[in-house]
């Protein structure tokens, strides 16, 4: 019996020892903290909680400058970090905090997760839900501790939690047994969720909370009862969302005025540190809820808890709330035109440029001072030798890039930034390397860091095309001497540097006809779409009599343009009838007996068009037949042609009406523009004709007249 005793007592301790020393040899937690992200200083930041149960401290990292938050790294523990009185989130100004966060690498066996907790329980540094004999990894340290199976309603659940609370989870796993045999058990919580999630809500008010009655029938017949939990604003995922090795980067933006609260997950790569859209939510918050009393300020902090299994919970911050909020922008600028080179846009090969990053201090309890800057430069540019670094204040310094690797640059700001002294300028500048492709150049994050902040700037993802020259020549000479009506094709020929990878079609043509641009044409491929020959075709109705000047330069896909290549097309003056009607009325008329002069209707027209060289004459004949009906009667009348001096009839014998002389400016004649109602063609009827409809053919003649 002792025998066996002693055996019993023997593996047991032995079990502590195996499970402690797995704690203390797990590759994980090493991992983690060997591969922390850049992150600030914890010392008086947060304290861990000050109850007899709490896990959680700040630990080193092997990040230089860089503490985390260890909120649990074992089984069956409960972790708690909050911040110091100085350091409390103030409700009344906007807020802005940016960590990062890491769940282990468990997958679907990680457990349970951490929350990220405002409040303000009497308990302070003390707050902690109620646990029993045991801790419930499903509170996450902060909710409510489901263990009474008898408990049909909510507020005794909620009066376990942390009191006057907001919490933010990152629970990874689901807590989902929902039958008799469990009710008690602190496992219902995420009944109506598929995965591991981010969600937040009130742990200390009953409406958080739901109540589900359980029953059996056999062996006994009994009921009791299990929690679930309303989860606000969740993010969702499989089980790759939070416990898959990887660190995560977490952002809080507080606006007082809406009290709002906008987390955004994973708006960082692990990798590079580069921003990215992430994942996120809008939260209300009710002020009475966590600051009943209107003190205007909230302790925050971070809270775990884990059962039978665990995962190593990590917070590294980068921006306190109210500590430091600090901001990095880049500018890149090419300096040949002027224009700001962002994502997606072209910085030309050859072209100057200057990059530019701007540290900016907005605000804080503290300055920004000691700030390293780890400048990872873009690619695919060459540098100056000199960089200069500009403060607010009016100090400058340089920093030599002779020694330059990598396109790798740390230096350490020398002036504190603060409110007297707000902005520096760390400047670049260089020459776009000469290309002969085009060239993506990835964006590239630089990080700022000091023991109180930490924030980070990406320049854009641009691209360097080639400065190439383009030679366009002319295989149709200078000018081309055409017939009326007749089209123009112009024959050129551009010409690429050798060792360019482009054809035909990569090439747009740029035609202008008399100062007028015309559409871009596409090369074509042709026979060989690498020749560089193509064809541009002026239709003769584009072209006006005389001298047409069309100017043609080509573009290759990188902007780069060809010379201006002009070539001038005559056409010959030419005399003629822009416009005649068909067709032409007069009135209809009530006959009376008495001889009568009948109106023209408004459906004349007669426009003669002169582009002949200036002081070319023209004059303009017209003849008539006799007005007859279709039987061959005819009118009683006759059709006059009036103007200032004299009537004349119009008969089959031509009679010059009009002439004119050319100014060589592409003169328009409107010859019944000129008329009134008794000048031109008018009709006179005797006062015996007879009702009728009568027609008559009116030719018009134009002729060139010599001089």
């Amino acid at each position: 019996m002792k025998w066996r005793t002693w055996l019993g007592l023997f593996i047991g301790v032995g079990s502590v020892l195996l499970g402690g020393g797995a704690v203390q040899a797990d590759t994980d937690y090493d991992n983690a903290l060997k591969s922390a992200p850049q992150g600030i200083s914890l010392e008086n930041i947060f304290t861990p909680g000050t109850t007899t149960n709490n896990q959680a401290a700040v630990v080193e990292t092997s990040t230089p400058g860089t503490q985390a938050a260890k909120v649990n790294n074992g089984k069956k523990q409960f972790g708690a970090l909050w911040s110091t009185p100085d350091n409390t989130f103030d409700l009344t100004k906007n807020e802005t905090a940016s960590m990062w966060l890491y769940f282990g690498n468990n997958g679907k066996k990680a457990a349970d997760g951490m929350a990220l907790v405002l409040q303000n329980d009497s308990r302070g540094l003390a707050a902690t839900p109620t646990y029993g004999k045991t801790i419930s990894g499903e509170t996450l340290g902060v909710w409510g501790v489901d263990t009474d199976k008898k408990q049909a309603t909510t507020d005794k659940l909620a009066a376990s939690a942390i009191q006057n609370s907001w919490a933010l989870e990152f629970d990874t796993h689901l807590n989902k047994s929902t039958s008799y045999s469990n009710a008690g058990d602190a496992d219902s919580f995420d009944g109506k969720l598929a995965g591991p999630h981010l969600a937040y809500n009130y742990p200390g008010e009953a409406s958080t909370y739901q109540m589900v009655k359980a029953s059996q029938l056999l062996p006994i017949p009994a009921s009791g009862y299990y929690a679930t939990q309303a989860h606000e604003g969740a993010i969702t995922g499989d089980y790759t969302l939070l416990a898959n090795g990887n660190w995560h980067h977490l952002t809080l933006e507080w606006n007082a005025d809406q009290q709002q609260m906008t987390y955004t997950f994973d708006d960082k790569d692990p990798a590079t540190g580069r921003e990215q859209a992430g994942l996120s939510q809008t939260a209300d918050i009710d002020l009475k809820k966590i600051d009943p009393d209107n003190t205007g300020q909230v302790q925050w902090g971070f809270t775990g808890a884990t059962g039978d299994s665990y995962e190593n919970n990590l917070v590294v911050m980068e921006k306190i709330p109210g500590l430091v909020n600090a901001k990095a922008t880049t500018t890149l600028t090419d300096l040949d035109t002027k224009q700001t080179v962002g994502n997606g846009d072209v910085l030309k090969g050859t072209h100057k440029f200057q990059l530019d990053y701007r540290l900016t201090y907005r605000d804080g309890k503290q300055s920004w001072k000691d700030v390293a800057a780890k400048i990872q430069l873009p690619t695919d540019l060459t540098y100056d030798e000199t960089a200069t670094v500009q403060y607010q204040n009016g100090q400058a310094a340089s920093v030599s890039l002779a020694n330059m690797t990598d396109n790798q640059v740390e230096l350490t700001l020398t002036e504190a930034l603060n409110a007297e002294n707000t902005t520096a300028t760390i400047s670049f500048t260089g020459q776009a390397n000469d290309l002969k492709a085009a060239t993506t150049v990835a964006s590239d994050t630089s990080r700022f860091t000091a023991v109180n902040g930490v924030v980070t700037a990406d320049t854009p993802t641009f691209t360097v095309n080639p400065t190439l020259e383009l030679n366009l020549f002319s295989l149709s000479g200078s000018s081309v001497q055409l017939e009326t009506g007749v089209d123009a094709t112009f024959k050129g020929l551009v010409v690429i540097p050798e060792g360019v990878n482009l054809h035909n079609t990569d090439m747009t043509v740029h035609p202008t006809l008399n100062g007028q641009a015309q559409a871009d044409f596409e090369m074509s491929a042709g026979d060989d779409n690498s020749s560089g020959r193509f064809n541009y075709t002026v239709k003769a109705s584009q072209l006006k009599a005389g001298a047409n000047t069309l100017k043609l330069n080509v573009e290759d896909p990188y902007g780069n343009l060809s010379n201006t290549v002009t070539y001038t097309i005559n056409v010959p003056g030419q005399l003629v009838f822009q416009e005649v009607s068909p067709h032409s009325t007069f009135e209809d008329t009530n006959l009376t007996g008495q001889a009568q002069t009948v109106k023209r209707t408004k459906d004349w027209q007669v426009k003669i068009l002169d582009t002949r060289e200036a002081g070319a004459q023209w004059s303009l004949q017209v003849t008539g037949t006799k007005f007859t009906t279709a039987d061959g009667r005819e009118l009683a009348g006759d059709l006059y042609y009036y103007d200032s001096d004299q009537k004349s009839v119009v008969t089959t014998t031509p009679m010059t009406v009009m002439s004119g002389t050319s100014s060589a400016n592409d003169d328009v004649t409107d010859v019944v523009g000129g008329w009134d109602d008794e000048a031109g063609l008018v009709l006179s009827l005797n006062g015996d004709a007879v009702q009728g409809q009568y027609e008559a053919t009116i030719t018009w003649t134009l002729n060139n007249t010599p001089d």
